[in-house]
């Protein structure tokens, strides 16, 4: 059984009181608020900067190779050891 809030319960707060208390139609002040949201729920914004980093290092890796130079791929998902 669980007990207490979800960890992104205050932001959807912070969301659903933007909403109801705009006074425009579209609602457009909210966007941000909704971002927030969204983000905490799915990571999306996260996950895609994790690829960007993983990609960064695989080229930088890579081009090490090609010049004979010695560049590690650094685990960004567990500390070594772990």
């Amino acid at each position: 059984m669980l007990v207490g809030t979800n960890r992104c319960f205050p932001l959807w707060e912070d969301f659903q009181q933007c909403f109801f208390s705009s006074q425009e139609k579209t609602r457009a002040d909210c966007v941000p608020a909704r971002e927030d949201y969204l983000e905490c729920l799915h990571h999306f914004k996260e996950i895609a900067r994790v690829r960007t980093i993983q990609a960064v290092e695989r080229d930088n890796y890579n081009k090490s190779k090609a010049n004979g130079t010695d560049h590690k791929i650094i685990s960004l998902s567990a500390p070594e050891g772990a």
